[in-house]
């Protein structure tokens, strides 16, 4: 099998769950020096923390989503906004690749993750959550882990903290987005800011 190019210098293998060491460039420079591997990392659920949804979030992810876009599926599982089909375009994420899963409850939400976390048709998952036990967020790292996905979760800010491997709180502030890391490997970083 064959080795396709993702982002630069990341080979994916298709039809085969990346390693664990694989990551994926942000499209920034700064964040990418600032994450362990020099990337998203794939097999983690990654953890994102925002006050309130739709301050330029998913901006953060689309350049990765966008070359993950080109290898795969996209999964989305309840945005809470439709997926703005005119942005993606602009950022290159492959249209026909995007599926958007909206569960009716919580319970369908999380099977719909873990799925698409184990599939491997599927390049990365993004969920939003307004509230996850524990005990379901770590299934779903064990998922992320064992299909090797790219995983992210949108959370608020105000949930009690999750067993992550990696969370980020995003704040709004003028021109783009403040990136404190609360928890990642090694030691603690001042806040980033990064214009997606």
């Amino acid at each position: 099998m064959a080795w396709a190019g993702v982002g630069e210098g990341i080979g994916v293998r298709r039809g085969v769950a990346p390693a664990q060491a694989t990551v994926m460039p942000t499209g920034s420079l700064d964040l990418d020096r600032r994450l362990e591997g020099g990337g998203w990392p794939a097999g983690v659920l990654t953890e994102l923390r925002v006050a309130q949804m739709g301050i330029g979030e998913v901006r953060l992810l689309l350049p990765a989503l966008a070359a993950l876009s080109r290898e795969g599926r996209l999964m989305w599982v309840a945005p809470p906004y439709g997926p703005y089909a005119p942005a993606l375009a602009a950022h290159d994420v492959v249209l026909d690749h995007l599926i958007v899963v909206r569960p009716r409850t919580h319970k369908e939400a999380l099977w719909a993750v873990g799925q698409g976390l184990l599939s491997p048709a599927v390049g990365a998952v993004v969920s939003w959550f307004t509230d996850i036990r524990d005990q379901e967020f770590r299934a779903l790292q064990r998922y992320a882990a064992q299909g090797g996905r790219w995983g992210f979760c949108f959370l608020p800010s105000g949930l009690a903290p999750k067993p992550s491997r990696l969370r980020l709180l995003l704040e709004s502030v003028p021109g783009g987005l403040r990136i404190t890391f609360v928890r990642k490997a090694g030691r603690p970083a001042p806040p980033l800011v990064v214009v997606p």
